[in-house]
């Protein structure tokens, strides 16, 4: 093998990997963000619900969060292994999701509203579906700097 073949072949491995993590970033961000709108919405509006609706919106979520992340995993045409800084953002996306509905919901109580954790929820929701679409060059940071790595991205 020549040098020039080996050159050839390194660039067209790393022209596969940055297809791999574009791919994965693309599938991340499509239409996942109204998916998990709707989870925070379903889950977030069933506070204040009478006794059985209460349950019934709690196991709406439970299924969209389920199935939401079923359907994800298998449209995906790349599994990326996760790493600690990807954890460490899905973690903090949603601990700003759950701020905002709190904060919200303790301003919808202040206001008097008759059933506050629905537009709490709303508003949740609605913060949810603006961070998933402007989160997204986040994403492809985590992910460049991820195939950065020895190992690059795993493909399976």
């Amino acid at each position: 093998m020549t040098p020039y073949d080996a050159q050839t072949a390194l660039d067209a491995i790393h022209q596969r990997q940055a297809q791999t993590r574009d791919e994965y970033a693309r599938h991340a961000s499509t239409s996942y963000g109204l998916t998990a709108a709707l989870t925070v919405f379903a889950t977030g509006s069933s506070i204040d619900l009478p006794r059985p609706w209460s349950l019934l919106a709690q196991l709406a979520g439970g299924v969209l969060i389920a199935a939401g992340l079923a359907v994800q995993y298998r449209r995906t045409r790349v599994h990326q292994k996760r790493s600690a800084a990807g954890t460490l953002f899905a973690v903090s996306v949603v601990a700003v999701a759950l701020t905002v509905f709190i904060a919200a919901s303790i301003l919808a109580r202040l206001l008097d509203l008759p059933v506050p954790s629905v537009p709490a929820a709303a508003v949740a929701a609605l913060a949810t579906l603006v961070a998933t679409y402007t989160t997204r060059p986040i994403v492809m940071k985590i992910l460049s700097r991820g195939g950065e790595q020895a190992d690059g991205p795993g493909l399976r």
